[in-house]
């Protein structure tokens, strides 16, 4: 709901914190796709894990520490960054590559 008011607002920038965590997937999924679209021209900062959200932004940030430690889009992240893919990917194999 407080999505929903934020999107209504218009506000030129907008920082949203884990915006689909209480969703489930398929809700999830529609969410990212309509957030980028409505979104569009306008400055927003997403703080998520959520590989569905991150799929649709422009630039990912990878933070490690508070610190940048890798930035571009989701999918050259999943292959180049073990941590980032430990972090974001939501099946086990994930977790194996990187150990």
């Amino acid at each position: 709901m407080r999505l929903v008011r934020a999107l209504l607002a218009e506000p030129e920038v907008l920082l949203a914190v884990e915006p689909t965590s209480a969703l489930d997937a398929h809700t999830e999924a529609a969410v990212a796709r309509r957030l980028r679209a409505e979104r569009s021209g306008r400055t927003t900062v997403v703080t998520t894990t959520s590989p569905l959200v991150l799929d649709h932004a422009d630039t990912v940030h990878y933070l490690v520490d508070g610190k940048v430690a890798a930035s571009g889009g989701h999918r050259r992240l999943l292959a180049e960054e073990p941590g980032y893919r430990a972090l974001v990917a939501r099946d086990t194999d994930a977790e194996e590559v990187v150990r």
